[in-house]
């Protein structure tokens, strides 16, 4: 549960200012009626407060957001025009998120209002898994499990994390799903593998491994029977058509010799018979 937000609707602050006496400032100061805020009005914890009040009222009463729809609406030139570049500038170093956070303490993350240069700093990896678990289990809800069926780099452009794919990730989705469930998941379990995946010596490499998942991890074929057992339709029906496309013309013959060059290729194997589907003849009789 989020932290209580500070309401001080009826609360005096700690100056003894009530808070219709700090939104009739404001009003005052917005409506031309006042030249300026008081001196002090926003220092130390009596003026954050008073900001937060301000903030909120702004938002909610003025404007009429709800506050789900604030990351979405909110920028710095929302403050200037309202007559807050003071309180945004001497209270928050000119960061939109940092007013929002004050006014509504831990209710929203700083990736929501891309604030500038956070994929940048030293912890941006460990952000960035933040980022993403959020992104993935509580925004949309998907079980771990069920992350390469339902996740790819159209979700976080969706929740506006493409920037941060970009700067930490050189744009692969894969990778800040790696980062955030380290050793979880390979590139070929997602509908989409990183560009060129498939391509070269490398791209061998990543087929051997790729084939001697589904045959060992996914299928538990024992090696001596790979060949008999582990049929083109597999390999398809586990997301692994491309593979065979791309690195050997659609062989999964190829594919097996790939990830296991030291057993013998049967001239003819034998393959388990694909189950087919029964169709039961109805007999209509007339009467």
């Amino acid at each position: 549960m989020v932290t209580e937000l500070k309401r001080l609707d009826t609360e005096t602050t700690a100056s003894g200012l009530e808070r219709t006496e700090v939104i009739q400032t404001y009003e005052e100061v917005f409506g031309g009626r006042r030249r300026r805020f008081p001196n002090n009005f926003f220092q130390g914890e009596t003026g954050r407060s008073r900001a937060a009040i301000i903030t909120r009222y702004l938002l909610e009463d003025r404007l009429g957001i709800a506050v789900v729809d604030i990351p979405r609406t909110i920028h710095k030139k929302l403050f200037y025009e309202n007559g807050l570049t003071w309180m945004l500038g001497s209270c928050f170093d000119w960061s939109p998120y940092k007013a929002i956070d004050n006014a509504y303490p831990n209710r929203f993350h700083k990736w929501q209002f891309n604030v500038k240069g956070m994929w940048q700093g030293p912890d941006r990896f460990k952000l960035a898994a933040e980022a993403t678990r959020w992104m993935i289990e509580e925004v949309e809800g998907v079980a771990v499990g069920d992350i390469p069926q339902r996740i790819s780099a159209t979700t976080f452009g969706k929740h506006n994390l493409r920037g941060m794919l970009s700067v930490c990730f050189r744009g692969s989705f894969f990778r800040a799903i790696e980062n955030a469930y380290p050793g979880r998941f390979h590139p070929w379990e997602f509908r989409n593998v990183p560009k060129n995946f498939w391509q070269g010596e490398q791209g061998l490499g990543n087929a051997r491994r790729a084939t001697r998942w589904l045959c060992e991890e996914r299928l538990g074929v024992p090696r001596e029977r790979v060949f008999q057992d582990v049929t083109y339709h597999l390999f398809r029906e586990h997301g692994l058509g491309g593979m065979l496309t791309g690195c050997f013309s659609g062989s999964s013959i190829q594919a097996l010799h790939n990830a296991y060059p030291d057993l013998m290729v049967p001239k003819h194997p034998k393959r388990k018979p694909r189950r087919r589907r029964t169709i039961e003849t109805v007999k209509l009789t007339e009467h």
